[in-house]
């Protein structure tokens, strides 16, 4: 007889959706801040009375009827594992039963915010290896700390026995291959931070210094000193915005360790929110190596796996691997860690074509004829604003043709005989290798003078999260794109 196992989610997950209405509940409070203002300085007024008195009834209503449907829901709600499958029932007026396959099962993880923390309590998440839900996460059980390893521990366990595979040898502790120290999160954050963001600052601060500079002078007139106050906050917060990058990755990454064991990768990270990976290697369908402009001046690079698991939902930035570091050390990890990519990740790229700028050549007129009409129908209907028009269509122009040149001398592919390198960016940098096995279907595209000069471009469609689900195939040579079509084919018969 099958052993059947059911339970409930801890009770604390009423909690958690609750935390959608109350932010709702305080938006609402302050787009009407001024009715509550009003209450406070004139409370005899019967007008503003009624209208507090029913916002307060309506908020409080809402608050009540809101936990009151959540721990139906709760009570209603079961999981059960029995055999080789998770059914989560939910036996209110709208019955729904959801049934998920332990072998269809990519990733066991879990995770814990700081109300977990503080409760005691721990999400468990899994995921399949379904496109349709790639973007989010299947199934959350939230327990017990202790419950939800045990839980974790006995799926996995389950995950094994579906493929037929012995258990492994549990170690008391974990020995991980790979513990980032604090410096090394800090300079992964400093690393991170988007060039454009400090450039915006920069020229903020600058600006805001001028603006300061020339109210100042006038302050003796009697001029307000509202403007000196508001250069300073535009100044104070996109400096504040350049360095979130740091502190956001350090408050992310803090603690990040990594191990590999048998056919699993183990990934743990996270300060005030822990997240906790096991990932089967054969759910890993690529690996991507990211370069920032900082990045690419210091000659470091960061990794990603594409998979379904990790990077799927909003919270989550990327199916992180290992933060910044050089090439050398990136090869050292990645043989440690993957060896399944360790040639493909060391596979060289060409640039595109020379005949790429041809191509190119139908698009770029038709930005140019429409950034002439457009400057020509405004210096026309605006002739006093004709300069700055002509100065900006200009300025455009040449920024447009400079991001062209970048992704030119950026760009480029590698087609072997099992895997395919695809490198894309302008000032940054992205290295995508991807196995023909793993490839879902590839689309090739080509226009007319592309056509001419015998080159093509598309995408190929992975099993992953939105951010990686598409990778584009720079220019190549079109007699490529057949021998591409075949490999894969040759490959999805294989696999």
């Amino acid at each position: 007889m099958e052993k059947k196992i059911r339970f409930r989610n801890h009770i604390s997950i009423v909690l958690e959706q609750l935390g959608a209405v109350s932010w709702v509940l305080f938006v609402l409070l302050l787009t009407n801040v001024d009715d509550v203002v009003r209450f406070l300085e004139d409370g005899n007024s019967e007008e503003v009375n009624m209208t507090v008195l029913i916002a307060g009834v309506v908020l409080f209503g809402s608050v009540v009827l809101t936990c009151m449907y959540q721990l139906v829901l709760w009570s209603k709600t079961y999981i059960s594992i029995c055999g080789n499958s998770i059914v989560i029932e939910r036996n209110t007026l709208h019955k729904k039963k959801n049934t998920i396959g332990i072998k269809n099962i990519s990733n066991v993880n879990t995770e814990q915010n700081l109300l977990e923390m503080f409760l005691g309590t721990c999400k468990v998440k899994l995921d399949t290896n379904s496109m349709s839900t790639a973007d989010q996460t299947d199934v959350k059980i939230v327990l017990k700390k202790a419950d939800a390893e045990q839980l974790k521990g006995y799926i996995m366990k389950l995950m094994r026995q579906c493929k037929g595979e012995k258990e492994p040898v549990e170690e008391a502790v974990m020995v991980w291959d790979l513990e980032a120290q604090t410096k090394d999160i800090v300079l992964h954050g400093f690393l991170s931070i988007n060039i454009f963001s400090v450039l915006i600052a920069v020229g903020s601060f600058a600006g805001a210094v001028g603006i300061v500079t020339a109210v100042a002078s006038k302050i003796s007139t009697g001029e307000s000193l509202a403007g000196i106050l508001l250069s300073l906050m535009m100044a104070v917060g996109m400096c504040v915005s350049a360095i979130w990058d740091i502190v956001k990755g350090f408050i992310r990454y803090y603690g990040f360790k990594i191990a590999r064991k048998e056919d699993k990768l183990h990934i743990c990270y996270g300060l005030f929110k822990k997240m906790d990976y096991t990932i089967p290697i054969e759910k890993i369908n690529g690996v991507i190596l990211h370069q920032s402009l900082t990045a690419r001046i210091t000659g470091r690079y960061m990794a990603e796996i594409i998979n379904i698991g990790m990077g799927d939902d909003a919270a989550e930035a990327e199916a992180f691997l290992f933060p910044y570091c050089k090439k050398e050390v990136v090869n050292v990890r990645v043989e440690q860690l993957l060896p399944e990519f360790e040639h493909t990740v060391q596979m060289d790229y060409e640039k595109q074509p020379k005949e790429t700028w041809i191509a190119w050549l139908w698009p770029t007129l038709f930005y140019v004829l429409f950034a002439i009409v457009v400057t020509a129908a405004g210096m026309t209907y605006m002739p006093k604003y004709s300069k700055w028009m002509l100065g900006g269509a200009v300025l455009v122009s040449l920024w447009a043709l400079l991001l062209v040149v970048a992704y030119y001398h950026t760009a480029g592919s590698c087609f072997s005989e099992e895997e395919m390198v695809l490198v894309k960016g302008y000032f940054s940098k992205t290295y995508c290798f991807v196995p023909y096995k793993k490839i879902q279907y590839v689309e090739l595209k080509q226009n007319l003078p592309a056509k001419f000069v015998k080159l093509q471009k598309g995408e190929i469609h992975l099993l992953a999260s939105a951010r990686n689900r598409i990778q584009n195939l720079p220019y190549f040579p079109e007699k490529d794109g057949e021998i591409i079509k075949e490999r894969i084919i040759q490959a999805a018969e294989i696999r």
